[in-house]
């Protein structure tokens, strides 16, 4: 059975062909030519640090998403930064925001979820416009929506690598004015080796369709362990790293069109297929596909259910985030966590086609079954 979900995986790679110079306008149809400055890095951590860097005046307090990846508040916990949290909840119609607009801070960091053009902050940046705060998007989530970022803000940042097969990816972007340092290096060889080495271990696994041998079990075992290694690197050396040429190349050649097209018919056949219950409902239940393209389909599932249902997916070789784990020493409420601890994320990405997609909802619908 084929493995659905996971990292990406590369299927050929020429390390030869590389470019020298970066051409933004030129890669991925001219969808990350946005703002005044842009830099293509590492990843969307390097992103947030190197903007950081730019920002001249003093940076004591961030006001982040209580609902949060931990790498994001990496760079700010290695600058001392206090970080205050604005509530990021739940409810029928989706994510809300609870901003307290009396809070004093330096930088405020804007997010959106999934793709889902209803959970954009364009609204609260406008807000906050008015006040002397920078303004940081994270639009890593909206990256293939339209439109991708708000005008307003100061700095966006993405990690490419979330969308695309790279062994690394990110995007740091300035909207007025020019980054005022260009102190980025190329990134370890050796990190970067042993990310495409796991990418092209996991095409050839999954060119066995399946097929269950010693050898396929050792294979599978291996690029794990190089996935993992490569995501402990990246948490321990991130800093002023450049995009590696490799993902470059990659990017300058990847149909963006093609990419949008098959993630909105797959999320539009996983929305339209799956039937809600008392135990899952879709976190966005208004989808406008014309202008949202999901970067994946989340999912409520009781707590009590979720790794029950998790576990099922993946006896089934289908594997499904959950996005996040709680960040360590983050201290939220239990309105906050439900978030974290109900949300399981779909597969929709390009890789795959409604077959596919039929799978999963096949799965579910029978785990949900079984379970009444």
């Amino acid at each position: 059975m084929k493995e659905i979900g996971s990292e990406f995986w590369l299927d050929r790679v020429n390390v030869k062909e590389s470019k020298t110079t970066i051409d933004i306008s030129s890669i991925l149809d001219g969808i990350l030519n946005i703002g005044n400055d842009q830099r293509l890095l590492f990843s969307g951590r390097t992103a947030i640090d190197y903007v950081l860097q730019d920002i001249s005046k003093p940076i004591e307090k961030v006001y982040m998403p209580s609902y949060c990846c931990e790498s994001m508040l990496q760079p700010f916990i290695d600058r001392d930064t206090k970080i205050d949290f604005y509530n990021v909840i739940v409810d029928d119609s989706g994510i809300k925001y609870l901003i307290d607009y009396k809070k004093d801070f330096d930088i405020f960091f804007a997010t959106s979820y999934f793709g889902y053009s209803s959970s954009v902050m364009d609204s609260i940046i406008d807000i906050l416009r008015e006040r002397d705060v920078i303004i940081i998007e994270d639009i890593t989530h909206r990256l293939l929506s339209k439109p991708n970022h708000c005008f307003k803000a100061d700095y966006l940042i993405a990690s490419l690598r979330k969308w695309f097969p790279l062994p690394s990816g990110g995007l740091a972007v300035k909207m007025n004015g020019h980054f005022m340092k260009d102190n980025i290096t190329s990134p370890p060889a050796k990190l970067i080796n042993k990310k495409i080495n796991a990418m092209k271990q996991k095409a050839e696994y999954m060119a066995y369709e399946g097929y269950e041998s010693k050898f396929t079990r050792e294979l599978k075992k291996s690029f794990l362990a190089a996935f993992s290694e490569f995501n402990s690197g990246i948490e321990q050396s991130y800093k002023n790293f450049s995009i590696d040429c490799v993902s470059v190349n990659l990017l300058a050649k990847i149909d963006v069109v093609d990419v949008k097209k098959k993630r909105c018919e797959n999320a539009q056949y996983l929305h339209k297929r799956l039937k809600e219950s008392k135990y899952i409902k879709f976190l966005f239940k208004e989808v406008d596909f014309e202008r949202d393209c999901p970067l994946f389909v989340p999912i409520m599932v009781e707590s009590s259910v979720r790794e029950s249902l998790r576990n099922y997916l993946i006896s089934n070789n289908i594997f499904c985030p959950v996005h996040w784990p709680i960040p360590r020493g983050h201290h939220l409420t239990t309105e906050i966590t439900k978030l974290y601890k109900q949300e399981l994320s779909l597969i929709c990405d390009q890789r795959y086609d409604h077959k596919d997609m039929k799978r999963i909802t096949d799965v579910v619908e029978e785990f949900v079954k079984n379970y009444d």
